[in-house]
């Protein structure tokens, strides 16, 4: 994406985040965005479009918030993942995950679930290396899932829960190798 791609992906994430997907109107789209009609079909030239640079967008933002801070692969790596998790949730309000809404609304589009399942598969790449352990990338994915799927009833608990599962999961791969 360019600038102004970004710029206006940006402000299309934010309105999508506040109004979901189904509701607004391309021309609610373009006054929640602050640009021409003209601009934004030239940059996003249908509302699928529009959806789809809202979740590139969001996906290179979480990706990046996500990889800061972490030096060094390993349990530590794993821990604040979880802790930065909290702390997206906590300023998303505990919304379900941005993605699986978006496949909710457009459960036919076979763009948006390619991108649904890009940014998925990319978390759970990412989660193996992160860990310093392969073997571990399904088990944090799916405790990061859980965590996005039940903070807004469980908040920092589920947060705390799953970093527990994950320090038990080290030390059984840790007792295992020495025994």
């Amino acid at each position: 994406m360019n600038d102004a791609q970004k710029q206006i992906a940006a402000g299309l994430e934010q309105v999508f985040w506040s109004r979901g997907f189904a509701e607004p109107s391309v021309p609610e789209l373009r006054a929640g965005v602050g640009v021409s009609m003209r601009t934004l079909y030239r940059h996003f030239p249908s509302r699928e479009a529009m959806i789809l640079g809202a979740l590139e967008y969001r996906h290179q933002r979480y990706l990046k918030y996500v990889r800061e801070g972490v030096t060094e692969p390993g349990l530590a790596a794993a821990e604040q993942l979880f802790d930065k998790l909290g702390g997206w949730m906590r300023v998303t309000q505990g919304k379900e995950c941005f993605f699986r809404q978006a496949l909710a609304a457009n459960p036919d589009s076979t763009e948006i679930k390619a991108t649904v399942n890009r940014h998925k598969g990319e978390l759970l790449e990412f989660f193996g290396v992160l860990s310093g352990q392969e073997q571990f990338a399904s088990t944090l994915y799916l405790l990061h899932e859980g965590v996005t799927a039940c903070y807004a009833e469980m908040d920092e608990t589920a947060v705390d829960d799953a970093k527990k599962q994950v320090r038990l999961m080290f030390k059984a791969a840790s007792e295992s190798r020495y025994s």
